[in-house]
């Protein structure tokens, strides 16, 4: 069995009910909810959505780890990123039906966070401007961070409801502490 994995949400609000609806369309993995492992690049996310509008915010959850071993959920897992990575994440970001948003059979999806240069390369690739050779070689992963994606509400159910915590970015620039969500 895995270990548990602890998880992050950057985003501008607080969330306690995860809707898979709301994702945003054409992303690497589908439309779905996405964490992280690394608290500093949701932060970083939070800070950014804020900028639009809203108050960073990072909910912080906790992932049963055997959710990589449920054939019901039919988890995906990439360890860095390759050609079929590659084709994946074209797969999804392309352009498509207005009700073809999910584009896969996956509950679940792990693999790199790519550099902030992986969407101009996507879109070089999906455009035909480079070859897959190409594109693999200028994705850089950043070291030891994962993404997380999920995509059904079975899959949600590994998500310990009770353990969700956030935390608010302050005035002065300082994180909060941590918040749990079912206080």
């Amino acid at each position: 069995m895995r270990r548990n994995m602890e998880l992050y949400h950057g985003t501008t609000q607080i969330i306690h009910e995860i809707d898979l609806t709301k994702g945003r369309h054409r992303t690497d993995f589908g439309q779905g909810f996405y964490l992280g492992s690394n608290l500093d690049v949701a932060r970083r996310w939070a800070k950014s959505r804020a900028a639009f509008s809203g108050k960073p915010v990072v909910m912080k959850y906790t992932l049963g780890g055997s959710i990589f071993s449920d054939e019901n959920v039919n988890p995906l897992i990439f360890d860095e990123p390759t050609l079929e990575w590659l084709n994946f994440v074209r797969d999804n970001r392309r352009k498509g039906k207005p009700d073809d948003r999910l584009r896969h059979t996956h509950g679940i999806v792990r693999g790199s966070i790519a550099n902030d240069k992986v969407n101009f390369v996507v879109e070089d690739y999906i455009s035909g401007k480079i070859t897959a050779e190409v594109a693999i070689t200028r994705v850089e992963a950043l070291p030891n961070v994962q993404q997380v994606s999920l995509h059904t509400s079975y899959a949600l159910t590994y998500l310990d409801s009770a353990a969700v915590y956030y935390q608010e970015q302050l005035s002065n620039g300082d994180w909060s502490e941590w918040t749990c969500l079912s206080e």
